[in-house]
């Protein structure tokens, strides 16, 4: 047993690893491509971009929610990590800038189709802590976006030939540390199915002598679905969440222009990495999660509502930033764990799920990037500079009354075995 921990702990470093080097990668070409359509075309065709990627996204998540081998098999996995890597690569060579939005769509289906598959298989290692694999995996992300952000600093900018060929190979390293520890943990894994099923035989037969209906009830537990608004809160934080990537950046050039547009950005991230995995591990019941959820609109609210009290002062865009990154830390990993914890109860497709919670997730993300200039826009033609914040801080805190009992009820009630 203790071997075979170490097997998975290696297998999940692996693909903490390939997410990291990746991370890096989108964290390298995003602000430069944008900045570069911008100048050449226009914000919109910019905006256009990140668009694109996140349509993408929703996308592949769907097909993979609707056909499970696209996303779950290991030759899958790693051929849509390719896809995104050689996608994105052929925007360097791209001169029209509706040609870069079709291609940002075929990299983000190849993102909305693989990284459910990678939980996918983080899940498979059972003998680790979920709440541990979650929160590594965020952190993963964010130290990659670190190092993306230092490079994009470093690399020369001239060409964009030279930092996509730098994203074409991140991407290549990633999908073949992915498919060594895909393979690894399915050759794993086979070793243990028989026993398994053996084991849910026999607890299957005593079952059904104790009462005839378990069956129908374990049927009907399957078509148990989780609620609507569970989905739906989902692409609601991240909508709100994505809107500083937008909003700062449009904010601080007319308000705060002593403050580098970078700086939320580098404050964010190192908030998250220091405290990802000491405040996840605080998340242990069910019950804290949704806490954690709660706290993570929260959080939001807190952010819009400085932004709306003290729009020209650089220390909130900071003290935003930071109260941002909690609402990241509070809110992902604990939706993570709820969505396998649900799985495993009902005995529903894990990869399914994780696609279909990526496709609202990636949904939030596609809608918040539009709203971001909209409202940003919206503020400036009435002349009410923080209208933009006050709109968000009432949407989060609309979330953080729907999150402190009608959520969880619902959730709960999901998960319930009908009675026999």
């Amino acid at each position: 047993m203790h071997k075979q921990t170490l097997n998975s702990r290696l297998n999940a470093y692996l693909i903490y690893l390939g997410v990291a080097i990746a991370s890096g990668g989108v964290a390298l070409y995003t602000p430069l491509i944008v900045s570069e359509t911008g100048i050449k075309f226009s914000g919109f065709w910019a905006a256009s971009i990140l668009c694109g990627l996140n349509l993408g996204r929703v996308i592949g998540s769907w097909l993979g929610s609707r056909f499970p081998a696209t996303a779950n098999h290991p030759l899958a996995v790693s051929g849509n990590i390719l896809l995104e890597g050689i996608a994105l690569y052929c925007m360097a060579f791209l001169e029209q800038a509706w040609a870069l939005a079709v291609f940002a769509v075929l990299a983000g289906l190849g993102s909305g189709l693989s990284f459910p598959g990678l939980k996918f298989y983080l899940l498979k290692l059972r003998d680790l802590d979920q709440t541990s694999l979650f929160s590594r995996l965020s952190f993963a992300i964010r130290i990659g976006l670190v190092a993306g952000y230092l490079l994009a600093g470093w690399i020369p900018h001239h060409t964009m030939k030279l930092v996509f060929l730098i994203v074409l190979i991140t991407f290549i390293s990633y999908g073949l540390l992915m498919l060594a520890a895909m393979r690894a943990i399915v050759g794993h894994e086979s070793g243990l199915l028989k026993q398994q099923y053996e084991l849910e035989q026999q607890q299957k037969l005593a079952c059904d002598l104790v009462a005839g209906n378990d069956k129908l009830s374990h049927e009907r537990s399957l078509q148990s679905e989780l609620p609507l608004l569970f989905y739906l809160s989902n692409a609601v934080f991240w909508c709100f969440a994505v809107q500083p990537t937008i909003g700062f950046s449009l904010h601080i050039p007319k308000f705060t222009p002593d403050l580098s547009v970078s700086t939320p950005f580098w404050v964010a991230a190192v908030v998250i990495i220091a405290f990802q995995i000491p405040v996840s591990k605080q998340a242990v019941r069910n019950k804290d999660h949704f806490r954690f959820l709660q706290f993570g609109y929260l959080s939001l609210f807190l952010s819009f509502l400085c932004m709306l009290a003290f729009p020209t002062y650089a220390a909130t865009v900071i003290i935003a930033s930071v109260l941002l990154s909690f609402a990241q830390i509070f809110y992902g990993p604990s939706l993570d764990v709820l969505t396998a914890r649900y799985a495993d109860r009902v005995s529903a497709d894990t990869g399914q799920l994780m696609s279909r919670q990526m496709l609202y997730q990636s949904m939030g993300n596609m809608t918040g990037s539009l709203a971001g200039g909209l409202l940003f826009d919206l503020a400036q033609r009435w002349n009410i500079p923080a209208v933009n914040w006050g709109l968000l801080a009432a949407g989060s805190l609309v979330m953080v009354i729907l999150s402190q009992n009608k959520i969880p009820s619902l959730y709960r009630h999901a998960t319930r075995r009908p009675q026999s």
